[in-house]
């Protein structure tokens, strides 16, 4: 009995600090994870269950290689947040697949992009598309799923600009540099003052740190 007592108190701690890992990075539902955070839940699931029924392995070591690995989950998600070209690697850019109504076969047809078309024709009847000619914009996302538009002419935003860090990959879909975002921002306020930059329909948005919205008037 005091052994199934010391696993089952193994178990409970193992399950609360993971608990708590989740519920402090607010990654509580499974669309909220990153590739780092499924990776990182398979090893503190492997941490837990090599351990509990591990008689020799004291608790206290227990819950310091658990909180390693907490911390090391928390340390890469950080890098994935702020170093563009790790977040690239970890994570993953959208993938445009088609414009104005043209499949862009360069993407498609890239080895290291994996797509399967006809994949991509079910989730595009799970979305109540029927065909691929009713589709002017599709693409991609990091997560695998995949953004639709019928409509002509629209296109979904763009984040050319997030805490301080210039996005360059966002910047060449639309054939601009650094040089003219720099240019647009101080046209309009200082960049500490800035949380986002969004381009839509050829417009910038300006998203202030205090919530606010200001729009470029001129299109680009």
């Amino acid at each position: 009995m005091e052994y199934y007592l010391w696993v089952l108190a193994k178990f409970l701690v193992g399950f609360l600090i993971v608990i708590l890992h989740l519920n402090f990075t607010g990654k509580t539902q499974l669309n909220q994870m990153t590739p780092v955070d499924f990776i990182g839940n398979f090893v503190l699931g492997g941490i837990i269950g090599g351990v509990i029924y591990n008689e020799d392995i004291p608790i206290h070591q227990y819950i310091i290689v658990l909180l390693i690995g907490v911390g090391l989950i928390s340390l890469l998600n950080w890098i994935c947040k702020h170093v563009s070209f790790f977040r690239m690697f970890a994570i993953g850019e959208p993938i445009p697949i088609m414009k104005d109504g043209r499949f862009l076969m360069d993407n498609i047809l890239r080895k290291k992009n994996k797509i399967d078309i006809l994949n991509v024709a079910s989730l595009l009847h799970a979305q109540g598309v029927t065909s691929f000619q009713e589709v002017s914009y599709a693409q991609i996302e990091p997560s695998g799923s995949l953004t639709v538009l019928t409509d002509k002419g629209k296109y979904p935003s763009l984040i050319l600009f997030k805490d301080g860090e210039v996005r360059t990959t966002e910047l060449q879909r639309i054939n601009k540099d650094e040089k003219w975002l720099e240019q647009k921002m101080q046209q309009h306020l200082s960049k500490d003052d800035l949380f986002l930059i969004e381009f839509w329909e050829g417009r910038l948005n300006f998203i202030l740190r205090s919530g606010e919205v200001k729009k470029d008037t001129l299109k680009n």
